[in-house]
C-alpha cells in the first residue's frame, strides 16, 4: 500500500542491498544524499592492510623464485635417486662375486692359486755350469742348497712333483735354496761336478750341500710330502762345534778350510765359557769352522807376529785362521789373528771380520799341531843317612771319581802359554809326520771338503 501511495505522490526510494537491513550508503527517507563517512573509518584501513598481506601469501613469490625453487627440488630428487642406485649397484657387485665364488667353488680357488704360483715362480733356480762364480757360491759358499742334477735328456722333463711343491716351504722353514744344475757337464776346470765329488755319473741324482761340507746325496724316490723331505734334509744342515782330538782332524777341519776359528783352552771351564759365547754365531757363519783345542795336550805353533796379537786376559784364547788358495802351482797362504775380549759383542765383530778376512796377520808357515812331549822324571839317589823316625801318616783325601782337577788360580796362571812360537829345528820332523799321515787324511778330508777348485 505504501508503494502504491508513493508512486502516486512521486517520492523516490532506493532498493535495499541486503536482507533485513539497509546498507550503510542507503539514503534515508528524509535525505536524498549518500553518507560516505564510513569510508574514513580506521577499522576499514586496517582491514584493507590485512587483506593485502593475505593476498600476497595467496599469490606466492615471483616467477624467478618459483622457477629456481622448482629446479632445486628436481636436483635433490636426482641426487637421491643416484645415491640409491649406487647402493644397489655395490650390493649387486658383492652378491655377484659371492655367487660366482659359490658356483665355481674349488675350481676358481685352484685357478687363483695357479695364477699366483705362476707369477711368483716355483722358487727353483737354474744354475749355468759355465757360471763359475755362481757354481762356487752354491758348492762352497756355506749356505744350504738342495741341488737336482739334470743332463741333456732330463733337462726338458718335468721336475719331481715333491720338489716343485716343496721349494717355497724349504726356503721359509729351513732357509734352504733349491737349484737345478747340469752336474755331468764339464766346468771351467774340465771336470764335471759329479766327477769332482765322486758322485753318480748318471741320473737320477740330487744332493744337499751346506756349511762348506762335501755334498751329501739324497734320494727323492718315495718322498711325496714336504714334511718328509725336510726330515731327510735336516741332518745335513746341522751346525756344530768340533773337537780336535786326533792329528787327522786338524788338517781336515782347519788347515784345509777357508776359515777356521780355534778355541784354545787348558781346562773345561775355559772351553765351556768361550764355546757359550761363540755358539750363537754358528748358524749365521756357516762357512766358518769352529773347533776346540786342548792346549794342555796339543801344541799349536804360530809365527811371532801372530802371537803378538794374543789377549793379555787369562782364560781361553780364540784364534782366527784363514786360507787363500794360491795361483797356478802356488801353495796356499794363511793369515790369522787373536780375539782380545771373549764377550758376545767382541766375538760377533771378530767372527764377521774373520770371515771377511779383515785385520789379519800373515802366517809364513802352515800352522801345525803336535802332542806335547811328556817330561821324564829326574831320578836322584837318596842321600845316605841313618834311618829317620817314622813320620806320622797323612789322612787320605777322598776320591773325586772322574771329576776334573782344575787346580788353584796361581797354578793356572803359572802354566805354559796356550800357543807357542814356531821352532825351526822341529820343522823337519813335523814335515815327516805330515807325509806319514797324508794317506790317512785323504778319506776324512773328503768328508770335510772346503777346497774351492772345481
Amino acid at each position: 500500500g505504501n508503494l502504491a501511495r508513493g508512486r502516486r505522490s512521486g517520492a523516490k526510494f532506493s532498493a535495499p542491498r541486503g536482507r533485513g537491513r539497509l546498507a550503510p550508503g542507503v539514503m534515508s527517507k528524509k535525505s536524498q544524499s549518500v553518507n560516505a563517512a564510513y569510508l574514513a573509518d580506521d577499522k576499514l584501513a586496517k582491514g584493507k592492510k590485512d587483506l593485502l598481506d593475505k593476498s600476497a601469501g595467496w599469490k606466492g613469490g615471483s616467477h624467478k623464485e618459483r622457477h629456481a625453487e622448482q629446479k632445486e627440488r628436481k636436483a635433490d630428487i636426482k641426487r637421491k635417486i643416484a645415491k640409491d642406485n649406487e647402493r644397489v649397484s655395490w650390493k649387486k657387485k658383492v652378491g655377484g662375486i659371492a655367487a660366482v665364488t659359490f658356483l665355481c667353488g674349488a675350481g676358481l680357488a685352484q685357478f687363483l692359486v695357479t695364477v699366483l704360483s705362476f707369477l711368483r715362480g716355483d722358487g727353483i733356480v737354474a744354475v749355468d755350469v759355465q757360471d763359475t762364480a755362481k757354481v762356487k757360491a752354491v758348492l762352497f759358499g756355506g749356505d744350504p742348497w738342495l741341488v737336482y742334477c739334470v743332463n741333456n735328456e732330463t733337462q726338458t722333463q718335468r721336475l719331481p712333483q715333491v720338489l716343485e711343491e716343496s721349494a717355497h716351504a724349504l726356503s721359509s722353514n729351513l732357509g734352504l735354496s733349491t737349484a737345478v744344475l747340469p752336474c755331468w757337464d764339464p766346468t771351467s776346470s774340465g771336470r764335471s761336478v759329479a766327477q769332482r765329488f765322486k758322485m753318480n755319473l748318471k741320473p737320477p741324482l740330487a744332493f744337499v750341500v751346506a756349511n762348506g761340507n762335501k755334498p751329501r746325496p739324497i734320494k727323492l724316490v718315495g718322498i711325496s710330502k714336504a714334511e718328509e723331505l725336510e726330515k731327510r734334509i735336516k741332518p745335513a744342515l746341522k751346525v756344530e762345534m768340533y773337537k780336535i782330538d786326533t792329528l787327522k782332524k786338524w788338517p781336515a777341519l782347519c788347515t784345509s778350510r777357508r776359515t777356521c776359528v780355534v778355541i784354545g783352552h787348558k781346562n773345561t771351564a775355559q772351553r765351556d765359557f768361550a764355546s757359550g759365547v761363540l755358539r750363537p754365531l754358528l748358524e749365521k757363519h756357516r762357512i766358518v769352522k769352529f773347533v776346540t783345542l786342548d792346549t794342555s795336550f796339543w801344541q799349536l805353533k804360530l809365527d811371532e807376529k801372530v802371537l803378538a796379537t794374543r789377549s793379555a786376559n787369562k782364560g781361553a784364547q780364540v784364534f782366527c785362521m784363514t786360507r787363500d788358495e794360491g795361483g797356478a802351482g802356488a801353495n796356499a797362504t794363511f793369515q790369522g789373528v787373536f780375539l782380545q775380549d771373549v764377550d758376545a759383542s767382541s766375538a760377533k765383530t771378530f767372527v764377521k771380520a774373520c770371515e771377511a778376512r779383515e785385520g789379519l796377520k800373515p802366517i809364513d808357515k802352515v800352522p801345525k799341531i803336535n802332542a806335547r812331549p811328556s817330561k821324564p822324571k829326574k831320578a836322584t839317589p837318596p842321600p845316605r843317612q841313618s834311618a829317620p823316625a817314622p813320620a806320622p801318616k797323612k789322612p787320605k783325601e777322598k776320591s773325586r771319581g772322574s771329576m776334573d782337577r782344575v787346580g788353584s788360580r796361581e797354578a793356572l796362571e803359572s802354566e805354559e802359554p796356550l800357543f807357542e812360537a814356531v821352532e825351526d829345528e822341529e820343522d823337519g820332523e813335523e814335515e815327516e809326520e805330515e807325509q806319514q799321515q797324508g794317506e790317512e787324511d785323504d778319506d776324512e778330508s773328503d768328508e770335510e771338503d772346503d777346497e774351492v777348485e772345481l
